[in-house]
């Protein structure tokens, strides 16, 4: 924690804030949250301390740098909490709903997450839960979620990802709930941190493997900005499995986990948006997932 912040004075003597990576590192067996500067390796060190036994992931860090959302399991239950980033002590720390894979609004006033295949939101302290969707019969709205903008949340509803199965992205005004779609056949939203770009992701199943491709598309106007492609299959060469992408601070690349090929655990890895310059940011023998860009801040 005295390292953590060591660098976060000397980033906002710099400039507002570093560009930073948190990230969820399964070295115990149980997921702990680290945070490190964006820099190749990844010298990471705990974002704040927590029993061994609390096992945390999917931290989304708000867009001011000051707060994070992540899940903790809680007596076999997924929690979604709140917690000021930095807080050694845990005192701002709030357990807020019953849920899985949080995201701030742009704003910072809300938490959107997902619970039963439902996307909510709901205030940072805990009040003004509001459900935002109900999907029809055979079908889930577990397929990913973010702010599209202020007052619109971006997300995904079908019946799987697998073959023969179908995702496609809609839209749900906060304020009215009213839906729109189907839009783009993909899955996985994750809109930038400038609200200016979304990725979302396609798999193909062929005989000999998969292709997953990464679309990315301008925001509003839904054009498409480019992609990237993985190809997984046997004896591989590249990285294998790509998954928890998010945006780096600056919305200039993409951070995902993957698994390195020859290895079995995944690591971490950033790519620019035109697909180039693929670098691995971390290199351990346990898991480390669920990687986000911010910018920290201590007011």
């Amino acid at each position: 924690m005295k390292k953590y912040l060591v660098f976060l004075m000397a980033c906002l003597v710099m400039t507002w804030g570093c560009a930073s990576i948190v990230y969820v590192s399964q070295e115990t067996g149980m997921g702990k949250l680290q945070s490190a500067a964006d820099e190749v390796p990844l010298q990471p060190s705990a974002l704040f301390v927590t029993a061994p036994a609390q096992d945390d992931s999917m931290p989304d860090v708000s867009h001011d740098g000051r707060w994070v959302a992540f899940k903790r399991v809680v007596g076999g239950f997924d929690r979604i909490l709140v917690r000021q980033v930095g807080d050694a002590a845990g005192t701002t720390e709030r357990n807020i709903a019953q849920g899985t894979r949080p995201r701030w609004s742009p704003s910072g006033s809300w938490v959107l997450f997902r619970n039963q295949g439902k996307i909510f939101q709901i205030r940072p302290d805990g009040t003004s839960l509001m459900q935002l969707t109900s999907p029809p019969a055979n079908m889930t709205d577990n397929f990913g979620h973010d702010y599209f903008n202020a007052t619109t949340v971006v997300f995904g509803r079908g019946t799987g990802t697998g073959p023969g199965q179908v995702v496609a992205l809609y839209l749900v005004d906060t304020a009215s709930t009213a839906v729109t779609g189907p839009g783009l056949a993909c899955s996985q939203p994750v809109v930038s941190h400038d609200g200016s770009r979304m990725t979302c992701e396609i798999k193909y199943y062929f005989g000999w493997g998969t292709l997953h491709t990464i679309q990315i598309y301008a925001v509003p106007s839904m054009q498409a900005a480019g992609s990237i492609t993985f190809t997984y299959g046997p004896n591989p060469t590249t990285v294998q499995n790509a998954a928890n992408v998010a945006f780096s601070a600056d919305d200039e690349r993409l951070l995902f986990s993957g698994v390195p090929p020859g290895e079995t655990k995944r690591e971490i890895y950033s790519i620019r948006l035109d697909g180039s310059g693929i670098t691995r940011l971390t290199t351990n023998g346990w898991d480390d997932v669920y990687p986000d860009g911010y910018k920290p801040q201590l007011w």
